[in-house]
């Protein structure tokens, strides 16, 4: 090995048995750390690198550096001074980048096609070494700063974490404003915005404070001379960082009652119980086992018995931001009206909790039946794609151990009685801060930046007394022996058969579909039961009932399921538009008679009055809500709604749902279940014996006798729409434009055209509407197939420009990017093909993945599943002259054209 690097003594990083990769620690000879991973069957390579820079390291006078930085550095470095450059390469060879600025860190990472590693790592590098940081991008991209914290101004989530930050210590790095918009990142006295960002820059973004992880299927050694070539001679930093030492509270803001109003009509309580960093504890993950007693939703739980009061609908705990110095550890409710009333109750409730689990529950049996759900997720995980591994783990590399990289988020070495204990007796009202979020509060304080209004004061002195006492009826108990977890910890040994599924009944009611994975050879699986219901999709009114029925069940079944979640076996249930789906995943011992016990209590479920009134109530806010402060998001809704049967606008719905009775819901929904056809799906390590039993545990539980009809519905064409032109209401300030050109049919030839045009064109016009026009901050491309009808869409969100103004300059560089696709080489074809290629072929990454695409391609009654060689055959057929020819027809026919703006 060279003596640029130095390698560290081996290392053996923990890893699960079915994981393939070889892992190796480095540090080069500027101590900057490296982790490769060899990726042996990965058509793709990945890099990812973590800084230890972030919000928290902003200055005073210009808070939103970090992030605008961030934005900065993908704009142009001194080896390759074209913004554009690094995101043109990757988007010709199948990949993509990305960054994000978090608190204490950053994160930069992109992934590309296995070939193009080596080029790309010298893009990559040259901008963590050299940015450009020119005057002119700074000025344009700081409108895209501006435009993205307009883009969530109406944000609740954002609106209540400012509040959150103004509340706390103003000594903290947490209280300051962390995105940045064009009132703080200025040109001032503490010198220009260009010097400000080079002077962080070269603070920073020094070897000792990065961790790189690169990944692909090169080997370590090559791995090893790459990491050598292009990230050796990143600077070394001048010094120790000093590490944050103010506490995020005083102690005037603990003990407190935070009020904060919402725009839209939510009831929220969350108690925050503010402690030290937990960092240091991840082998015991103490915080995270005390959490999941306090979010346990069996029988005899907290939520439980709030939820039987008709107090809350959800309960979460254990959330809430941590750094080096401190960890919010929040229980988050959503309350029902009722309990908004009664808040002070629930919060009595929760702290009786909270003693009764430091009495009772911190027992090692309740621990160890924790750490084996957790190892048995670790043990058959599914594979992650390099790109998302190599973004794991250069975060995870400053938090754990190297050998831990990727155990440290599933390690449970044993129960830390004494810090547990400790943990629990800071769990205290005198330490807590309980935030309400209703539109009914009183408030006296607006924070600044969201203009969110809030109050905050002192818990009182009978309230302090109401939370130390235990409520009337307390009957809360702690969770017992989980019955659901299983001994078999090995797949089911294999049959004999193909690698597709096998159609093993196929009557009037039943169409049974099942394949026993060759590949995947974990003991898991997923099983699908599509439920043909055309009474469900005939009118909005049913779909809106159906809807209802399905969150009621899931609601019903959670309290003698959740220890089965727990225990690694999943459900859900939900409306489509053909029906209502059943949907079961994870270890595969169980899962058939937890199918059983599912389709059994469909029908004989019998629901509380005040849970339907409750969970009506929940389901009419979301619709109400939704897309309020997304109006890109709605255009696309819409869309889906103009383009297929069976679908329904949300504010239909909300109207339908609302006048409503509990007696008529009872009356109505047992009209839905007849005539049905069931579609079932059993993939995993299940035998043919075990999908048999499934058919016949369906076909003994059938809702009705009348069979329907399995022919799907026709997508809508947009040449018989009476207007193709859509305004589409919006309550949101910005405008949405969104322009959708379908394609002519299904064939293989028609998809690969739109393919290969989005593969093409994707990267320029985002590059054009967003970085060089800057015309809003959301703006792109995107293939969009409706079934098999292929399409394309062009979309643009902006707070400053007209629809008409957007609309002209979409055409403008659409027209555009047909003259510079008319001047495409051979060469730049056959690439452009090669990478396209790539892409279909690329194989499943996990079971869930497979079982996805199998499952899809049995909706479409694509049952020969050989969509991928058709795609691939026509690929190769697909002509440079004769493309151009039919791209250029789609795109000026505006008989297929849609517009839908708000």
């Amino acid at each position: 090995m060279a003596n640029s690097s130095l390698t560290d003594e081996v290392v053996r990083v923990v890893r699960s048995s079915g994981d393939k990769r070889d892992y190796q620690h480095l540090t080069l000879s500027n101590q900057l750390k490296v982790l490769l991973v060899h990726c042996p069957d990965s058509p793709k390579a990945a890099a990812s690198i973590a800084v230890n820079a972030g919000h928290f390291d902003d200055p005073d006078h210009t808070q939103g550096l970090a992030h605008f930085l961030e934005h900065m550095l993908f704009l142009g470095s001194r080896a390759f001074p074209e913004p554009s450059a690094f995101g043109h390469f990757l988007n010709l060879h199948g990949g993509q980048h990305n960054a994000w600025t978090g608190t204490e860190f950053s994160n930069f990472h992109f992934d590309c096609n296995a070939n193009a590693l080596s080029r790309s790592l010298e893009f990559f590098a040259s901008m963590l070494k050299e940015p450009l940081l020119s005057d002119n991008w700074i000025d344009k991209e700081i409108q895209s700063i501006e435009s993205e914290f307009r883009l969530k101004q109406n944000d609740e989530l954002r609106r209540l974490y400012q509040v959150h930050k103004v509340t706390a210590n103003p000594e903290h790095p947490f209280s300051q404003f962390s995105v940045g918009n064009l009132n703080t990142l200025k040109n001032d006295k503490h010198g220009s915005l260009k010097s400000k960002l080079k002077a962080f820059f070269n603070e920073h973004y020094v070897a000792q404070r990065m961790r790189l992880v690169i990944a692909g299927p090169q080997s370590l050694d090559e791995l090893t001379r790459l990491a050598q070539q292009y990230f050796s001679d990143i600077k070394q930093e001048s010094g120790p960082k000093e590490p944050i030492t103010a506490p995020l509270y005083l102690n005037e803001q603990k003990g407190v009652w935070i009020k904060v109003k919402p725009i839209k009509v939510a009831y929220r309580l969350i108690l925050t119980l503010p402690l030290p960093s937990i960092d240091e504890d991840y082998p015991h993950k103490t915080t995270s086992f005390i959490a999941h007693l306090l979010g346990y939703e069996g029988p005899g739980s907290l939520f439980n018995a709030l939820r039987s009061k008709g107090w809350v609908n959800s309960l979460s705990a254990g959330g809430g931001i941590s750094g080096s110095n401190f960890k919010d550890f929040n229980i988050n409710l959503q309350l029902t009206s009722s309990g908004r009333r009664n808040a002070s109750h629930i919060v009595q409730w929760i702290f009786a909790y909270i003693r009764k689990i430091e009495a009772e529950g911190v027992i090692d049996w309740r621990y160890e039946e924790r750490r084996i759900t957790t190892e048995m997720s670790f043990l058959y995980q599914e594979p992650t794609p390099v790109g998302e591994l190599a973004n794991q783990l250069s975060v995870n590399a400053f938090h754990y151990k190297q050998e831990d990289a990727l155990y440290g988020d599933y390690r449970m070495d044993g129960l830390n009685h004494v810090y547990a204990k400790r943990l629990l007796q800071e769990m205290t009202a005198q330490n807590a801060r309980i935030t309400l979020v209703a539109p009914d509060v009183e408030t006296d304080r607006v924070a600044p930046i969201y203009n969110t209004e809030y109050a905050i004061e002192a818990i009182s002195q009978l309230q302090h007394q109401l939370f130390s006492s235990t409520p009337e009826n307390f009957c809360c108990g702690l969770p017992k022996p989980n019955r659901f977890l299983n001994s078999r910890f090995a797949p089911l040994e294999l049959e004999a058969g193909g690698s597709l599924p096998n159609l093993i009944e196929d009557s009037p009611q039943l169409q049974l579909w099942h394949l026993q994975d060759r590949d995947f050879r974990v003991p898991k699986g997923h099983i699908y039961l599509s439920l043909k219901l055309p009474a469900v999709t005939n009118s909005a009114f049913n779909f809106a009932i159906a809807r209802l029925w399905s969150e009621l069940m899931i609601d019903a079944l959670n309290d003698d399921l959740y220890d089965a979640e727990v225990a690694g076996l999943h459900f859900n249930i939900y409306p489509t538009q053909s029906g209502i789906t059943i949907h079961t995943t994870g270890l595969s011992a169980g899962q058939i008679p937890l199918m059983q016990h599912l389709i059994e209590r469909a029908l004989k479920t019998r629901f509380a009055r005040r849970r339907w009134h409750d969970l009506k109530q929940s389901l009419l806010s979301n619709w109400h809500s939704a897309h309020q402060n997304q109006p890109l998001n709605k255009l696309f809704a819409e869309l889906n709604q103009q383009l297929q049967f069976g679908l329904f606008r949300l504010r239909d719905l909300a109207c339908e749902l609302e006048p409503v009775s509990f007696r008529q819901f009872t009356v109505e929904i047992a009209k839905l279940f007849s005539p049905v056809h069931v579609t079932a799906f059993a993939h995993g390590d299940w035998k043919r014996e075990n999908a048999l039993q499934l058919g016949q545990l369906i076909k003994s539980n059938l809702p009705s006798s009348k069979s329907a009809s399995i022919k799907r519905a026709p997508i809508k064409r947009i040449r018989d729409f009476v207007s193709q032109q859509l305004l589409v209401p919006s309550e949101h300030s910005d405008t949405a434009l969104l322009l959708y050109y379908q394609g002519r049919d299904d064939t293989s030839m028609e998809q690969i055209s739109f393919m290969l045009l989005q593969q093409l064109i994707h990267q320029p016009v985002f590059q054009e509407l967003r970085t060089e026009r800057q015309l809003g901050y959301v703006a792109g491309s995107q293939y969009f197939p409706v079934q098999r009808l292929p399409g394309i869409l062009f979309f643009l969100q902006s707070h400053e420009y007209s629809a008409d103004e957007i609309y002209q300059a979409m055409q403008e560089v659409i027209a555009q990017q047909l003259e510079v696709l008319h001047n495409l080489t051979l060469k730049e074809w056959h690439h452009a093909k090669s990478v396209l290629r790539q892409q279909i072929r690329t194989i499943d990454r996990n079971l869930r993945v497979r079982s996805q695409r199998l499952w899809g391609a049995i909706q479409l009654a694509d049952t020969e599943f050989n969509r991928q060689q058709e795609l691939l055959s026509a690929l190769e057929h697909c002509q440079l002259v004769e493309w151009l020819e039919r791209i250029k027809e789609r795109l000026s026919d505006k008989t297929q054209l849609l517009r839908l703006q708000t």
